[in-house]
């Protein structure tokens, strides 16, 4: 076989590897770019109400040998919340609560701080979600609940709040109050968990 022939063979064989390589990369960015236009699927959460109130302890009847015949119900202090969720299936949402209330006697401000982390939420409408101070608590520190506010994380990342009274700053991120961490009870851990628990998110692990 003369050069030139070699040559020319060279150049075909080097032509074709090209064309396939060229076709490969071109094939790999087509399904990038399919792939990039998907729907992210990302998961969407808003907050529709925050509502504060105060509730009485539940009174369960007890038929034992214990006598409860002087069982008083105090003012537990309620912050319910709802929510709306988008995707078909919410692994997981953490909330973090901001509760405030004043001493009526020293008008000292103490904010109560808790964070649960809720998981298979269902898409739908009207998800309940509810935390409490327990009556010591509000006759400690203060009997009314001034403010309260949720963040609620998803990955990482806030994707939704709400305050009430409603306020368009967050008011909680820049507080000087004193905080107090573990004192905001999830519904699970109250007398309430026994009353229609399956209309209530539950913390993971709970």
């Amino acid at each position: 076989m003369n050069n030139k022939l070699m040559r020319n063979m060279t150049i075909i064989t080097l032509c074709a590897l090209f064309a396939i390589l060229s076709g490969h990369d071109a094939f790999a960015q087509a399904r990038k770019a399919a792939v990039a236009a998907q729907p992210a699927g990302k998961e969407s959460v808003a907050v529709k109400l925050l509502e504060i109130t105060k509730t009485k302890a539940p009174d369960f009847s007890y038929s034992g040998m214990v006598n409860e015949a002087n069982f008083v119900a105090s003012d537990w202090a309620k912050i319910l919340v709802r929510f709306d969720t988008e995707a078909d299936w919410t692994d997981q949402l953490e909330m973090r609560f901001y509760i405030a209330v004043k001493n009526p006697k020293t008008a000292a401000y103490t904010m109560f701080t808790g964070a649960y982390l809720y998981s298979d939420i269902p898409k739908g409408r009207n998800h309940m979600v509810a935390v409490y101070l327990r009556p010591r608590t509000m006759e400690r520190y203060g009997n009314m609940v001034e403010q309260a506010a949720v963040e609620v994380y998803s990955k990482g990342e806030v994707v939704s709040y709400r305050s009430f009274p409603e306020s368009n700053k967050p008011w909680w991120r820049t507080s000087t109050v004193r905080s107090v961490p573990d004192y905001v009870l999830d519904r699970s851990q109250t007398p309430f968990a026994n009353i229609a628990g399956d209309n209530y998110e539950m913390p993971k692990g709970k």
